[in-house]
């Protein structure tokens, strides 16, 4: 059986050039790709029907044996230069609904834990991707590696404290 890109009219495009990256992608991407090779695309784009524009994965993950893609998000609890409360509870819900009935899996981490578990959050992959795939490739390079410490998702009212308490730069590399 053949996963991933099934709905024929939501299809993958070329990675836009003018998506913004987030503070801990670049970062993220090297680990992600000596890991997981050819398989890992940065800033992949999504086009769903009727919509102005498409959207944009800050990665996609496609195992090569069944086609299954992973939409892997990496969500900031707000804006650096609005301040603006982004990816709270609800906000990504449609989001994500176009990416599931693209046939897509939506793994979303809070940046926090990519720069602080960076290993943790490429064995949630890998443990994904066996899941669905059986493909157990990834899942024995990350079997000693401890499992991921949980963050909740904020809500509007959290990301405006977190914002005003500057949190993200208490954990960001300066």
């Amino acid at each position: 059986m053949k996963l991933g890109n099934l709905n024929p009219q939501i299809l993958p495009s070329k990675s836009n050039e003018n998506t913004r990256v987030g503070a801990c992608e670049k970062e993220f991407e090297l680990i992600l790709k000596r890991h997981f090779g050819m398989c890992v695309f940065s800033q992949q784009e999504l086009v769903v029907p009727k919509h102005e524009r498409p959207y944009s994965a800050d990665f996609l993950v496609v195992e090569p044996i069944t086609n299954l893609h992973v939409d892997l998000e990496i969500d900031e609890p707000f804006a650096f230069g609005t301040r603006e409360p982004i990816h709270c509870v609800g906000m990504d819900d449609y989001r994500n609904k176009c990416f599931l009935e693209a046939n897509w899996i939506v793994l979303r981490f809070a940046e926090e834990q990519i720069v602080s578990q960076p290993l943790r959050c490429s064995r949630v992959l890998a443990n994904v991707l066996y899941k669905y795939t059986a493909n157990e490739t990834w899942r024995e390079l990350f079997k000693d590696v401890e499992k991921i410490t949980p963050i909740y998702q904020w809500t509007d009212r959290k990301s405006k404290k977190l914002s005003r308490q500057e949190y993200r730069r208490k954990y960001l590399p300066q």
